[in-house]
């Protein structure tokens, strides 16, 4: 077990990281510096994950330690000592991710090595990408939901300082405050969360015995909080019944959706697209997954409401379909990868409302890659065709070809054979939610239509990539020939091929139907991603004939009419089409105008901001200002005061002396009594 300390290097050398690079000489010296930190973390992940391979379905390893406690006052409503434990906990769960992010950082910084070289925020995007992978592997190790929130929070501001990547340009500096102002709503909405839990819970777990090494039990720990919860449902914990539990668990569902991006809250997403492609790719792939993770270690309570996993799947349908909508319509590659962040994300969270725990965490774990691979495309497409305009790219297959496989693993694992919308389409199908009362059979049948249509969809949007960017004809522009079009540097290439083994491993290892081999002490466990990520008992990932055939046959559907309509021999055609459904074209293409609306709401707010500012800089500045003032005032007064008075004094000094020698010169000469001297 004393492998698993190793996590803690896991955690803390990302924030070494961070730190070394800002002694670096050079700004290329500070890059380095930080991927051979994440390279030494990625490793040491990677021999945790051996480890509990080794002993699967093995007892999870904590280990926490505790800097400060906080006693209630007298008299105080809720009588519990305040004790947060910071620490790490090894499970299936938070091995398998924490290696994933480990290998996504150490790939995005060291694809930052090359295509940032130059620009002149290369140090801070180093460092502030070590941030955000401290505060990722934090969260994803963490034993608590306190140290979960306080990570959350953190990777918050090392999300907003990427974004901030071009603060300089206002075009870039506002998005970057919009992004920040929607991520800071589910930090708020996870700090009630948590703030809920002490205060409704704390009681109650302070009866627990206490854990070795701890000195009380500790309210915020995932375990405790399940058992709680159960005492809740059997009315064993005073204070605490259904309503609280509904509306703790309204929190996390809105943090966990806004963060993963759902619709309308996909806008902060699209924000991004006016930062650098590491960036986005380092921000979409992580934050957004790890809005899944939160979800799954607070599962029991948002299965313990009624309806509640229902909203969820209607919500997260809802948005793939807006989503997937909104990439048909996008010219942007950037804007098209990111938004598939996103519906990926709608996927796991319909999967995971199904009743599929390790399903959706599987669609999470595979969208990491996946939108990097996307990313890294994206990045090779922008850097050689020196534009993001889809119609002004072409024939990649013949002159990109590293970077055209990846665009089309990309566009295949995102249009369904990533199991994405094989798990997402099972789930409603099956219906095996463990937690909440079972979909009824409308909401069944909505969730899965959706689903279907969302993916049908998807995989026209991404084949349509693929169609334009490896077998379309590429536009001649000013200053740019087509014809001399030619593969990114090596390193970049290196690395796209790299992430391209990594997607295509990462679903291998959650294929349905895979049972153990054998037999006795020679016996084969089936360590697929979803026996090995389980809830409560091992899963069993029977294959779903059905569920399957769909999802075959909307990826083949999907990328036929793709090939079908942007064809080059289909262009002129097309062209017209899109001309004559130009309202609905502009409508989609303008995300449905739910930027724009983000954006005319955050105008009062800002108008009040600046107000407040004005007031502030001329009344309440201006009053501290004169009152700084008086005491000045009252001092050059009492100065000029003291300095008249010794004028004066000095004036009559030398005029009492001047009657003093006056009235002596009169006495000797006698002029005093009538007294003359002889």
């Amino acid at each position: 077990m004393g492998i698993y300390n190793l996590a803690w290097g896991v955690v803390l050398l990302p924030l070494l990281g961070t730190l070394a690079s800002l002694l670096a000489e050079t700004p290329r010296r500070a890059v380095q510096v930080c991927v051979a930190f994440s390279g030494a973390a990625l490793l040491l992940a990677a021999m945790v994950l051996g480890a509990w391979l080794s002993h699967a379905y093995g007892t999870p390893f904590q280990n926490v330690l505790s800097f400060f406690g906080l006693n209630p006052p007298e008299g105080a409503v809720f009588p519990t000592r305040l004790e947060p434990f910071l620490g790490i906990y090894v499970d299936a769960l938070s091995a398998a991710f924490s290696f994933a992010v480990c290998f996504v950082v150490f790939a995005v910084q060291a694809y930052a090595l090359t295509s940032l070289r130059g620009d002149a925020g290369y140090r801070r995007f180093a460092w502030s990408s070590s941030l955000l992978a401290f505060a990722s592997l934090g969260l994803i190790l963490s034993p608590n939901l306190f140290q979960s929130m306080v990570m959350w929070m953190l990777g918050t501001a090392a999300a907003y300082l990427m974004t901030l990547h071009w603060w300089q340009r206002e075009d870039a500096a506002a998005p970057a405050r919009r992004v920040l102002t929607a991520l800071r709503a589910s930090d708020l909405a996870l700090l009630l969360a948590a703030v809920i839990v002490f205060v409704k819970f704390g009681i109650y777990a302070s009866n627990f015995a206490a854990p070795p090494g701890q000195d009380i039990s500790d309210p915020f720990a995932f375990g405790v909080i399940a058992q709680t919860v159960t005492g809740v449902l059997h009315g064993l914990v005073a204070g605490a019944g259904l309503r609280t539990l509904a509306v703790l668990s309204a929190l996390v569902l809105f943090a966990v959706t806004l963060r993963a991006a759902q619709a309308p809250f996909h806008a902060w997403l699209a924000e991004m697209v006016t930062a650098p492609i590491p960036v986005i790719t380092a921000v979409a792939g992580i934050g957004g997954s790890l809005a899944v993770y939160v979800l799954a270690r607070v599962y029991p309570v948002v299965g313990s409401v009624p309806h509640a996993f229902t909203a969820l799947a209607l919500t997260a349908s809802l948005s793939a379909v807006v989503i997937a909508l909104v990439c048909v319509a996008q010219r942007d590659v950037v804007r098209i990868v990111a938004l598939s962040a996103s519906f990926q994300l709608s996927m796991a969270l319909i999967a995971i409302s199904g009743g599929g725990f390790g399903e959706g965490l599987f669609v999470a774990f595979t969208s990491l890659l996946f939108i990097t691979l996307g990313g890294f495309a994206a990045g090779n497409l922008v850097r050689v065709f020196r534009t993001r305009n889809l119609h002004e790219m072409g024939e990649g297959w013949q002159r990109m070809r590293t970077t055209a496989i990846a665009v089309v693993v990309w566009a295949a694992g995102v249009g369904g054979l990533a199991l994405q919308s094989y798990y997402a389409i099972s789930g409603a199908f099956d219906d095996a939610n463990p937690g909440g009362a079972p979909f009824s059979s409308v909401t069944r049948a909505v969730v899965a239509s959706l689903t279907i249509l969302a993916a049908l969809i998807m995989a026209f949007a991404a084949f349509r990539v693929v169609a334009q960017v490896c077998f379309g004809v590429g536009e001649r522009r000013r200053g740019f020939r087509p014809d001399r079009v030619a593969e990114v540097e090596t390193p970049l290439r290196r690395l796209t091929s790299v992430m391209v083994v990594g997607s295509v491993l990462a679903v291998l290892v959650g294929l349905p139907g895979i049972a153990a081999v054998g037999s006795g002490k020679s016996r084969l466990p089936a360590l697929t991603f979803i026996h090995l990520v389980h809830f409560g008992v091992p899963a069993q990932t029977a294959l779903n004939p059905a569920a399957l055939l769909i999802a075959l046959a909307v990826l083949a559907a999907g990328g036929a009419a793709a090939f079908a309509v942007f064809s080059p021999a289909r262009r002129a055609a097309t062209t017209a089409l899109v001309a004559r459904m130009s309202p609905l074209v502009r409508v989609t293409g303008h995300d449905l105008y739910v930027e724009s609306a983000a954006r005319r709401i955050g105008v009062p707010f800002g108008a009040a901001g600046r107000l407040a500012e004005s007031v502030d800089t001329r009344v309440l500045d201006s009053v501290s200002d004169e009152s700084a003032q008086g005491p000045s005032l009252v001092a050059w007064s009492l100065g000029a005061l003291r300095a008249r008075r010794q004028q004066r004094q000095l004036a009559g000094g030398l005029v009492l002396v001047a009657l003093v020698v006056l009235v002596s010169i009169l006495a000797a000469t006698g002029h005093l009594g009538g007294v003359h001297p002889t």
